[in-house]
Parts: C-alpha cells; structure tokens; sequence
C-alpha cells in the first residue's frame, strides 16, 4: 500500500439524482406526446367506469397529499401501499434532516387522469392505468399510475407511478369506454414476459447495453441520464490521477417482487409498471480519501463529507414499460420513469 494519502473534491453536481432526472423525463419545452386511445363503443364493458376511475384518483389523491403535508407515512394506507410508500417513509426520514429536499421530493400525480385504461376483467386481484396530471403543476410531464383491487372488500390502491417521458411516441391504447385486458407478469404473449422485460431492464441499468443480448430494449432518457451521472462521477473521481486509481463506482439495479401490472394496448401489446430498487456504490481503494466541498443530499443524510472506504446511496425508481406483441418487430421501450432517494452511508 502507497504511503502516500490519494485525496480527491468532489463537486456537488453529480450527486443531485433526483433533478436531473425529472428534466430529463418530462418539460414544457419538450412536452411529451399524447397517449392516443382507439375508438368508442357504445356500451361500456370495463370492469371499472370512468366515474369510479375519477373517484379512486380523487382518494390516492387526497391521502398522499394529506401524508406530504403532515409528513407522516401512516396516512397513506389503505390507498398508496407497496413500494410507493416505503418510499414515502422514507423521503420523509430524508426531510426531517433537510427542510429544503421537500420542494424537489414531494412531487406527485394528481387527481385527474387524462388518458384512463381500465380492465375488462371481472376476476380479482383488478388492475387499471391512469395517465394523471402532475399536482399543482401544468408544466410538469403527467404520471402513469397503477391502480389494484385484492378482493371485492379491498379498495383500490397503487404501488407506483413513473412520469412520462418526453421525445418518444407512445401506444395506442383502447378508450375508456372499452377497456382493455389485464397482463400478468408470466403473459407470454408479448415479446418478452413483462417480469422478463423488468429483469432486462434492470440488467442493462446496471452494466451497460451489453446485456441486452437481442437488442430488444429501446434507448430511454432515463437511462441516458443514468448513465451520464454515472460517468460524470467516475471523470471526477478520476481526474489527473490513473483510472480506478481512487475507487470505482457501480449502480446495480433489482425488481421487487409481486409490483409488475398493466394493461393490453391496442396492437396487442401492452403498457406495464414496475418498481426498481438501486444502489450505488463507490468503493474506495485503500489509502485513498474522496471528500465533497460542499454538502449535497447524501452527506446531509450520512453527516459527513469525506470517505476512505465506502459512500452509497440507494434508491427506489418506478418505470413503465410498453411490451410489443410476440413476433413484432418493435422493442420493448421505457415510457415512464420516476426515482426517490431512498438512504446513504459512508465511512
């Protein structure tokens, strides 16, 4: 081992996730298109009416904001359930430490739906989509959200929601009127399995296009961006010194169990959601030292700015995939993305 101490300053840039992902995903200058839908019929067959849809948005609506303003996750139940508050629970832990992460955190779908798709499915657990408008905003880019009901006793809920993403075309899919035909994570009608789709996903995320064999997952914004923090950090971690010299960085990337659902789109295809959680990880070589001049969200959380063995943080993001039909020619593409710092540690 050297003797000599390797020391680099980070700048706060890198860190700050969570901003650069939302403008990456959705802005006014570049709005993301319409979602369009296919035509009526006259009598509605959807498991759920558009009133219904209207009146469970309006409940998931009001629960989350009361639980934002009281900061208290317990509000949350019995509608926003799963990953999404957990990761609720958790931003608020965030927040109690700094005051000023509430204005960039709390961000949230509203409570009107400008594109519903419910289910045709009379059989339980039900599933519809909503595309929503973002809350208290009309620049922000809309949200899908999944909605579920167990049982007949159970309301309905959701688990997640990821914002659309600007600069990509999206499915058609079936009006309201009509609904549309739920999809399990095994379906295996479509080009991969949407639990096949998320495992994808989650590889490429974490090492790069060449996990994706087949070349069957599209480019995303989300994932550029991704990739592009990723790359800024490992620059600056590497600047005038040897590559590695300092430490390396990695972000791996895993589905959580039992959150994958969506709907049929009007090809045949479909539109699904799911939930990924993340770390990532710079390990730091032995006898080197990696400080930041200035505090960003992860130190305020860890209460320190300089690390000689490890600094991590996690993360919880919900994406939305469309899944092309079996034997198409398209590739699966990320529609949707939303993340939420979740934890960080260092020593």
């Amino acid at each position: 081992m050297s003797a000599v101490t390797r020391r680099v300053v980070l700048s706060g840039a890198g860190a700050m996730a969570l901003g650069g992902l939302l403008a990456a995903c959705g802005s006014k200058e570049d709005a993301p298109p319409a979602v369009p839908s296919g035509p009526e019929l006259e009598s509605p067959t959807p498991a759920v009416t558009g009133d219904q849809m209207s009146a469970y948005l309006g409940d998931i609506h009001d629960a989350l904001k009361a639980a934002d303003e009281d900061r208290k996750a317990g509000e949350l139940a019995p509608r926003v359930t799963g990953s999404a508050a957990s990761f609720r629970k958790a931003t608020y832990a965030i927040i109690d430490k700094d005051k000023g992460w509430a204005k960039k955190a709390l961000t949230r779908p509203g409570q009107k739906a400008v594109v519903p798709i419910t289910s045709t499915s009379e059989d339980f657990p039900r599933t519809a989509l909503a595309l929503v408008e973002a809350d208290g905003s009309s620049d922000a880019a809309p949200y899908f959200m999944i909605l579920q009901q167990k049982d007949a006793k159970s309301p309905y809920s959701t688990w997640g929601w990821a914002q659309q993403v600007a600069g990509i075309d999206m499915p058609t899919v079936p009006s309201a009127q009509v609904g549309s035909a739920a999809v399990t994570a095994d379906e295996k009608d479509l080009l991969v399995t949407p639990k096949e789709a998320l495992e994808l996903y989650a590889a490429v995320l974490s090492s790069g296009d060449k996990k994706d064999r087949k070349h069957q997952l599209a480019d995303d914004p989300f994932k550029q961006t991704t990739f592009e923090q990723i790359w800024k950090e490992r620059r600056e971690l590497n600047k005038g010194v040897d590559k590695d010299e300092i430490g390396t960085i990695h972000e791996e990337y895993t589905p959580v169990k039992g959150e994958v659902g969506g709907l049929r789109t009007d090809d045949g295809g479909a539109i699904v959601l799911g939930t990924l959680t993340s770390t990532r990880k710079l390990s730091i070589n032995e006898g080197s030292k990696v400080s930041y001049g200035e505090d960003n969200i992860y130190t305020t959380i860890i209460g320190a700015r300089t690390f000689t063995k490890e600094y991590s943080r996690d993360y919880g993001t919900t994406v939305a995939l469309y899944i092309p039909p079996k034997g198409s020619e398209k590739k699966i593409q990320p529609i949707g993305a939303t993340r939420a710092v979740l934890d960080a540690r260092g020593e």
